[in-house]
């Protein structure tokens, strides 16, 4: 038998082996079934990701795998972990299990990832192949912090003429009102203020205003008043508050003159006692607003910031301003920052020598601060330990 056709035997022979079964196996697509979301219950401690191959392999096939966090923190939400996945020949979906840590606190929801890497007789579209998971939080007890700032029960000639300590077991309706419905004020916000208890109500000692999302761009939140209850003309005024941080989320504690009803704004006057714009969390806005109508609108403020990289969400801080006839001091933890005067008028009417009332909210979106975005984590909360009144 010639060379030839010997060739041709063994080339027919290891075709026919290839079509038996005997020949090198297709690499396998390795791939997740899908990212997983859930609320952190003990329903659900353990987030199973599964998997899969896009078909049976006639090989063991491997791949690496690595839990590592996102905005959920490892040891503290999660616990992470790394290894490797084997898939027996004929086996075509495996899970990744995470085990999640179940808490009674209120917290934003929060993202860890799982990745693939590194397969063996397999392949992924992508060089990392990711999942992520989503821990909702479902929980109504806030991890108030325990630190910072605290005011003085007195100071020198002044007396303590009102408070809300926010000690009792609901919000006080000598106190307080609400503001209702979509209410942006031309800002263009997103929130609905609601008179919920889930986005209103007292908790270990503080007012709560929890805003949160419900559905695409619908979002609640609480704005609440003292107009027509809680009014004064003049003295020093204390808010002790842990702020909520975030692109698109505005917490402010502020004062319209009690006028507002029946002259309307900017002429009642308003005074900003501490605003935060969440995209810069470390800094305390405090501005007055005047103007004789709306198209005569004016304002002047100033600003102070915590040492970076703290935030005024990192514990609680005093917001104050010291009030008296022709004059505004505004004060972070008993420092002074700002001050206006009639001189800072421009020709317009000072409304400031007026009873004033209270609001506490949490907007979210609208021109200023601008809106929320991927990296805004819901709910957001500001928690109020004390309003105080001296005169």
């Amino acid at each position: 038998m010639n060379r030839f056709l010997l060739f041709g035997l063994a080339f027919c022979a290891a075709s026919c082996s290839s079509c038996d079964g005997g020949g090198e196996a297709e690499l396998v697509e390795i791939r997740f079934a899908s990212d997983r979301t859930a609320f952190e219950n003990e329903a659900n401690s353990v987030f199973s990701f599964e998997v899969r191959l896009d078909a049976a392999s006639t090989e063991a096939v491997e791949v690496s795998y690595d839990v590592n966090g996102l905005t959920a923190e490892a040891g503290e939400d999660f616990v992470a972990s790394s290894g490797t996945l084997r898939f027996e020949p004929g086996e075509t979906a495996l899970p990744i299990n995470v085990a999640v840590t179940i808490d009674d606190f209120l917290e934003p929801d929060e993202q860890f990832e799982v990745t693939l890497s590194n397969p063996v007789n397999g392949y992924l579209k992508d060089q990392v192949q990711v999942a992520i998971g989503t821990i909702r939080n479902d929980d109504s007890t806030i991890p108030l912090a325990s630190g910072g700032y605290d005011a003085p029960t007195s100071y020198p000639g002044m007396s303590l003429v009102w408070a809300d300590e926010f000690d009792g077991p609901e919000i006080d309706p000598a106190n307080w009102t609400y503001d209702l419905g979509a209410s942006g004020w031309g800002n263009q916000e997103l929130q609905n203020y609601t008179n919920d208890d889930a986005n209103s109500y007292i908790d270990q000692g503080n007012l709560i205003i929890r805003a949160e999302k419900v559905a695409g761009d619908q979002y609640t939140s609480a704005r609440l008043k003292s107009i027509d209850l809680q009014e004064f003309q003049y003295g020093r005024i204390d808010v002790r508050a842990v702020l909520p941080i975030g692109q698109g989320i505005w917490p402010a504690a502020w004062m319209l003159g009690a006028n507002f009803s029946e002259i309307g704004w900017p002429d009642c006057g308003e005074i900003d006692i501490v605003e935060l714009i969440g995209s810069d969390p470390g800094r305390a806005h405090g501005t007055a607003h005047w103007g004789a109508d709306p198209s005569q609108h004016t304002y002047l403020g100033g600003s102070t910031a915590v040492p970076f990289p703290g935030t005024l969400n990192d514990e609680y801080h005093v917001y104050s301003i010291e009030w008296e006839q022709d004059a505004i001091r505004w004060y972070l933890d008993n420092e002074e920052y700002f001050s206006i005067s009639p001189a800072n008028m421009n020709g317009q009417p000072y409304p400031f020598n007026n009873p004033f009332f209270f609001i506490l909210n949490v907007a979210v979106g609208g021109v200023w601060p601008g809106y929320p975005d991927e990296s805004t984590l819901f709910p957001v909360f500001m928690a109020v330990d004390y309003v105080r009144v001296y005169q």
